[in-house]
């Protein structure tokens, strides 16, 4: 047999074996297998994509490190980790997502109520200021008759 027709042979073998109800259940179980890791690393992802958020309330400049491509990376690597060490994932964990919930509550709450304080402070210091150049515009000087203050 010469090596044309052992090429076409095993094209067709080839062919025949990828169209195998054996060989679709397994394309099709892998399919499944990266959707489910695909979706594990979005979970975790979202992990940093919060904290992200969060910081970058206060550095805003983070935004840009905190992207959702940054942190879907970020999810990838960490999928073989914790099935290494079999975490659950952040799923597995609700007072995680209780606690990053609450944090981007909090966060923005503490900072704009930090701000409130310091604009009212500013205002009660520029009100007490003003208080005071009035009652010294009308306190009495002593002054001679020529105008010069006394005392010499």
């Amino acid at each position: 047999m010469d090596a044309s027709k052992m090429d076409a042979l095993e094209t067709l073998v080839g062919e025949v074996d990828r169209e195998s109800p054996a060989a679709q259940a397994e394309q099709q179980q892998a399919a499944t297998e990266a959707e489910a890791a695909e979706l594990e690393a979005k979970s975790w992802g979202m992990i940093a994509y919060t904290v992200g958020g969060a910081l970058s309330m206060l550095c805003p400049e983070l935004r840009q490190v905190y992207s959702e491509n940054a942190c879907l990376d970020w999810g990838r690597a960490v999928v073989p980790v914790a099935e290494k060490y079999g975490w659950n994932g952040p799923g597995g964990v609700p007072e995680l997502g209780l606690l990053i919930a609450t944090a981007g509550l909090a966060v923005p709450s503490v900072l704009v109520i930090r701000e409130k304080l310091r604009q009212m402070a500013e205002e009660r210091d520029l009100a007490t200021a003003r208080e005071r150049a009035k009652r010294n515009a009308g306190a009495p000087t002593f002054e001679n008759e020529a105008g010069a203050p006394d005392g010499g």
